[in-house]
C-alpha cells in the first residue's frame, strides 16, 4: 500500500525542480478556474447580468418613447398661441376676461346615485 507514496517520494527527491514547479502551476491552475466557476464575476452570474440588462434596455425603451412624446407635445405648443391656449383652458381652466364660465352636470348621474 505505501510503495506507491514510496515511489512518489523518491521521484520527488530526485528531480524536485520539476515537482515544486507542476505543483505551483497545478496550484495557479486551481485558483483562476475557482474563480472563473464560483469567484464574483462567474458563468453563474452571467445569466443574472443578462436579465438585469434586458431590464434596464426596456427601462431605457420607455423612458425614450416618454421622451418622444414630451417632444412632440412642446413641438405642439411651440406651433402656436392657439394650441398654447387650448392647453391652458383644458388643463388649467383658463378663462379669459370677458367670457363667462358654465358648468353643466349631467341629471342622469344624480339619478342612478339616488336609485343605489
Amino acid at each position: 500500500m505505501y510503495w506507491p507514496l514510496k515511489k512518489v517520494f523518491f521521484l520527488f527527491k530526485a528531480h524536485p525542480l520539476f515537482f515544486s514547479s507542476c505543483l505551483i502551476l497545478s496550484c495557479l491552475l486551481a485558483v483562476t478556474q475557482y474563480q472563473f466557476w464560483f469567484g464574483e464575476y462567474s458563468r453563474a452570474d452571467l445569466n443574472t447580468l443578462k436579465d438585469e440588462i434586458s431590464l434596464v434596455e426596456l427601462e431605457t425603451d420607455i423612458i425614450r418613447k416618454k421622451n418622444e412624446e414630451l417632444l412632440q407635445e412642446k413641438e405642439k405648443l411651440n406651433s402656436g398661441k392657439e394650441a398654447l391656449e387650448g392647453a391652458a383652458r383644458i388643463e388649467l381652466g383658463m378663462i379669459k376676461p370677458g367670457e363667462k364660465f358654465y358648468v353643466f352636470k349631467d341629471e342622469t348621474k344624480k339619478e342612478t346615485l339616488k336609485d343605489n
